[in-house]
């Protein structure tokens, strides 16, 4: 799904991928399009002008739909020719209505050019005029192409090796500004192949829903649905760390070129697993010549070897993070939370500037009154809620703001939290008003614990799969029987909230369910606690013939399913937990490994492994920060929209909690599991053997199963 950026960017898009349908034509057309003709189409069109009126995201759009035409027109080139050369207006001129073709050398020669030098540049058969770079800062040169000649090699249309006339303009840039213009043809690059991975991607997923083997549709076979949904969910997360960087360029802040990095990184990452998807059994059968999915594989891989060569001067995302000043530390940007979350978040950090951030949790520490009491005395636990019921209204986004903030700071404030997060509203809504009475205002000061006990066994999650039969007898109360039941929080909480089957052989199991609110000491309740190997509290809770009276039931009698469906209405703001955990986690990593040599060391020189590692996590983490926050913030998204990324925040989430650890343990080495000192095994290693928690919302594997039908691959019977 294509993040918007804005009607018109979107509209300059839709035009230009149907004048690249018809000039050029799709994938295919590769090794016979006519870069030429579409050259001069797109110059009548404005695309080589965008540069004279900085319009990034225009140039981004154009630059996506020629990814996934397998077409190397260079857009951004001219979008950086036309920013570098503003001052002589002739030329800016000439490149915005083509008469200057501007091609930028591509890595592999000196970077000082003279006349009669050579260099190799994309769509050399309709350039005429290479632009190189001064990779260190110095002039930058626009020299005329006195020959050009095709070579062989991976690129469709073939790379040209050019022989270079004289300097056409010089135009001297600081180092601080080349590092800015190549994070803009590094950009171009990495979307260009990130819209032929989508491309394929695209064509793959048709395949999977049309095509059938064995009897079956090929995206019935869960090798088949997990690539797709695999790749979908990366290209989601692709989508908007590109739509994150161009927007903080038209901004105009500082932050929008590590922005651009954390693009690039996952590009680098992603695009190559998700284009050879295709190429895998059983897509292709398919991919011949006259398919376009060799030439998309092709554009993929060039793109990205100019990626790889084309190395940015201020570093990769881990060099920008461990190399900055230190007075002025680079972070990875905040996700934008919209007017309300973000005024939220900033209110909330006026609150905790005062207070000492936390240590991570070890075990199960519990909530601290001083810190519950100063959040309940803002009304922030009763956010979401109608002012009727003694709420503040709040929005999804404020809400959202909360939770991130809470986990960024550590506060001890997570079973108030949860409990009103979580029941707080379907209390609101669906309970009696004796019940909003006397639970409502408890949850509002956070006085008041719930746990919720849907799951038969830790690894299980399906409200609908109900184990807890409910009888009315004549007096109107109710008799609990129930397996066993698992549940992280029954040792701090006074009451389970759990479904009941009501209605016994009823066809539609959801119509046939009520949500109880069981106290925890009531007779015949038995609570088994247990320690998790992260040290979580945890509970069996068996119900033995447990007798409750009427005013325990939430909501209509077999009408439990709508009362679940709101609790889970929280999954949104919820998503960004683990993301928000783990960023805190980088910031201390990042500050341990800034420390002193002994540490320091550990990440590496420029170009290390370890600092590839790091790269990779903070990629990571910025994706399923981006995914969650556009489950609850992005302008006009539908609920169907909101709800898969909030699916792709809590997969991709649950797997970077493991990988997190993991990853943090290889890097530090043998300290990183001690349980004393700055590397405490109380930083990381519990983060590592909490990893496996799953958080409400099921496992990624109850996820992936709902992006895939959501996706609309068939299930196999």
């Amino acid at each position: 799904m294509d993040v918007s950026y804005g009607d018109e960017v979107a509209e300059f898009a839709g035009n230009a991928a149907t004048l690249i349908g018809r000039h050029w034509g799709r994938a295919g057309a590769a090794p016979t399009g006519e870069l030429d003709r579409l050259w001069d189409v797109g110059a009548v069109h404005g695309w080589f002008d965008l540069g004279g009126t900085d319009a990034l995201a225009a140039a981004v759009a154009v630059t996506r739909e020629l990814g996934r035409a397998a077409c190397p027109l260079p857009v951004l080139d001219a979008f950086v020719a036309s920013r570098l050369f503003a001052a002589n207006i002739g030329l800016a001129g000439a490149i915005g209505d083509g008469g200057i073709r501007v091609a930028t050398a591509l890595p592999g020669g000196p970077d000082e050019a003279e006349v009669g030098a050579d260099c190799l540049i994309e769509a050399g058969d309709a350039a005429t005029h290479v632009m190189r770079l001064p990779f260190g800062g110095g002039p930058v040169g626009l020299y005329r192409i006195m020959a050009a000649e095709p070579v062989e090699g991976l690129a469709m249309p073939r790379w040209s090796r050019a022989r270079l006339g004289p300097a056409l303009a010089y135009s001297a840039i600081s180092a601080d500004r080349t590092d800015r213009v190549v994070a803009l043809l590094r950009l171009g690059l990495a979307v260009r192949a990130f819209g032929a991975a989508e491309r394929a991607a695209t064509s793959a997923l048709a395949h999977a829903r049309a095509r059938t083997r064995f009897d079956a549709r090929v995206g019935a076979f869960g090798a088949v649905r997990e690539r797709a949904v695999n790749g979908r969910i990366e290209l989601d997360a692709g989508d908007l760390l590109i739509a994150d960087a161009v927007r903080r360029y038209a901004e105009g802040g500082t932050d929008w070129v590590i922005a651009v990095e954390l693009a690039v990184a996952h590009v680098r990452r992603i695009a190559p697993r998700v284009r050879a998807d295709v190429h895998d059994p059983p897509f292709s059968a398919d991919c011949f010549d006259e398919h376009e999915a060799p030439w998309l594989f092709r554009r993929v891989h060039a793109d990205l070897a100019c990626l790889g060569g084309f190395g940015s001067p201020g570093g990769e995302v881990a060099d920008r993070l461990l190399d900055d000043d230190p007075q002025t530390e680079a972070e990875l940007p905040e996700p934008r939370l919209g007017p309300d979350g973000d005024a939220l978040r900033k209110a909330l950090r006026k609150v905790v500037a005062g207070r000492q951030t936390c240590p991570p949790a070890v075990g199960d520490p519990g909530d601290d009154p001083d810190a519950v009491a100063e959040l309940a005395e803002h009304g922030w636990f009763a956010l979401g809620w109608s002012a009727a019921h003694g709420g503040s209204g709040g929005t999804p986004a404020e809400r959202f703001a909360l939770r991130q903030e809470v986990c960024r700071h550590r506060l001890p404030v997570a079973d108030a939290l949860a409990t009103a997060t979580v029941f707080g509203a379907p209390i609101a809504r669906h309970g009696t008003p004796e019940q909003r009475e006397r639970l409502l205002p408890a949850i509002r000061r956070g006085a008041l614990r719930i746990a919720p006990a849907y799951r038969a066994v830790r690894e299980e999650f399906d409200p609908a799969a109900v184990r807890v039969d409910a009888v009315r007898d004549d007096a109107g109360d109710w008799t609990l029987t129930g397996d066993r039941l698992w549940t992280a929080d029954a040792h701090r909480a006074r009451y389970l909230w759990l479904a009941a089957r009501t209605q016994p052989g009823a066809a539609a199991l959801r119509a046939a369910v009520t949500v109880f609110l069981v106290p925890l000491d009531a007779p015949g309740v038995r609570v088994r606690p247990y320690r998790t190997a992260a040290g979580e509290a945890g509970s069996d809770v068996l119900l033995d013939r447990v007798r409750v009276p009427d005013t325990a039931r939430i909501g209509a009698v077999h009408g439990g399913w709508e009362v679940i469906t709101d609790t889970f209405a929280a999954e949104s703001a919820v998503a960004g937990d683990v993301a928000a955990t783990l960023h805190r986690e980088l910031v201390d990593l990042l500050a341990l490994l800034r420390a002193g040599p002994g540490a320091a060391s550990a990440a590496g020189a420029r170009g290390s492994a370890a600092r590839a590692a790091v790269t990779e996590l903070a990629v990571r983490i910025q994706a399923v920060r981006l995914l969650a926050a556009a489950a609850v913030c992005t302008p006009d998204a539908d609920d169907g929209a909101a709800r898969l990324h909030a699916l792709a925040a809590g997969a991709l989430g649950g797997e970077l909690a493991a990988d997190f650890g993991a990853m943090v343990l290889e890097l530090l080495g043998p300290a990183a599991a001690l349980g004393t000192g700055a590397t405490a095994e109380g930083m990381f290693g519990h983060g590592l053997r909490e990893a496996p928690t799953e958080s409400l919302g099921g496992s990624g594997d109850l996820r992936r199963g709902l992006l895939a039908r959501a996706m609309g691959l068939p299930v196999r019977v």
